[in-house]
């Protein structure tokens, strides 16, 4: 029996196909492997892509990934530069199946084009900062999850060098004791930071944040009391170029007080976000009288520990239209929609929607009409 010589389809035709397969995220990876296997041209053509982020999500993908990128000594290699081909290095399942010495390995075999590196919990520390500083590529840094303490200094040290840094997340285990480190540069291009853990009152007053940030997400701090997030905030650099504020539910002592206070000190926002049970009348007051104008989007975002609204939809209404007067779209947690009436989050859709078709009746020049920046519908959202 003579068989069929195989079909021979143009290098463009298979790449067009391996980027259809490349967008189903669930069977990606698999599927890509599969296609490693059909032929030659076809390995060619996917092992770029299969490469590029890996899906490690248990201990067992992880051990072979490390022995297929670091192989034990003896053991035959790739011609391929494997590691040069991970762009993204996502670590965030693993919890003992690593350790520190092994990361800072990883690392320096996938520095030369690593644009995404997300820390596993407990194995980062000190002695990968050094592998982490050679990865020059590096646009997205999510350290969150990390538990070993790390001094805040070795880590600013480390990313000052890191040019390219767009977006950060510190650990969960961060400290900002003093103001040792106040000095060391931040990365030129940092715009979004996560802060986290400890901090004192009083040296976090003169702390200097990026020039380039417009974007900062507060969770997993250790105390958020009012004279605590005052002193975070106060800062000229905030007011001046902030303007997105994400205060997350999963901080530790959180008052309405302390969600008020910070109404004043970041008059530049089109964003913001704080957690629905801490906000009271008292909040609604003070925009009523301060007012943020530039603001577009107000999200009441999950509860510290109650599910429960302490407002009025009323209260939200008159603070919309006297003191938030761009205000186009409200987000609100599921948690606090209920059928029991506290919050009427039909008659706040019905405003913002009134609102945007009015602007849009108005002649040119009347109000500012330029498009925003944010990608949110006009109205009511959930989240």
């Amino acid at each position: 029996m003579i068989s069929e010589p195989p079909i021979h389809l143009p290098t463009e035709i298979v790449v067009q196909i391996l980027d259809e397969v490349a967008a189903d995220e669930v069977a990606r990876q698999s599927t890509l492997h599969a296609c490693c296997l059909v032929s030659r041209q076809w390995y060619t053509c996917a092992i770029t892509l299969l490469w590029e982020r890996p899906r490690i999500n248990s201990g067992r993908s992880f051990t072979r990934f490390t022995s297929t990128i670091s192989p034990p000594i003896g053991v035959r290699k790739s011609k391929w530069n494997l590691g040069a081909l991970v762009h993204k290095l996502d670590l965030s399942s693993l919890v003992h199946h690593s350790s520190p010495s092994l990361t800072a390995r990883l690392l320096g075999r996938v520095k030369e084009n690593l644009e995404v590196f997300i820390a596993p919990r407990a194995s980062f520390a000190s002695n990968s900062l050094p592998s982490l500083t050679k990865c020059s590529k590096l646009r997205y840094l999510d350290l969150s999850l990390v538990t070993t303490p790390i001094p805040f200094k070795d880590l600013r040290r480390s990313l000052s060098n890191l040019t390219n840094l767009q977006a950060l997340r510190l650990p969960q285990s961060n400290s900002v004791p003093d103001s040792e480190s106040f000095g060391i540069p931040w990365p030129p291009n940092l715009s979004r930071v996560q802060f986290s853990g400890h901090f004192s009152a009083e040296p976090i007053r003169s702390f200097r944040w990026p020039a380039s940030l417009t974007s900062l997400t507060i969770k997993n701090c250790y105390d958020l009391s009012l004279s605590n997030l005052s002193s975070f905030m106060c800062s000229l650099d905030l007011s001046n170029s902030l303007k997105r504020l994400i205060i997350s539910g999963s901080n530790r002592r959180l008052s309405p007080e302390s969600i008020t206070s910070i109404l004043i000190l970041v008059p530049g926002l089109s964003f913001l976000s704080v957690p629905g049970d801490m906000v009271d009348g008292t909040f609604f007051d003070m925009l009523c009288h301060a007012g943020i104008p530039t603001l577009e989007v107000l999200e009441f975002g999950y509860p510290t520990e109650d599910p429960t609204i302490y407002f009025s939809t009323k209260s939200l209404i008159e603070a919309l239209e006297l003191g938030l007067p761009n205000v186009y779209a409200t987000g609100f947690a599921e948690v606090f929609i209920s059928d029991d009436g506290m919050l009427d989050d039909d008659a706040v859709d019905d405003f913002l929607l009134d609102r945007m078709e009015l602007r849009k009746s108005l002649p040119p020049g009347v109000v500012d009409t330029k498009q925003t920046s944010l990608n949110i519908q006009p109205g009511v959202y959930y989240i």
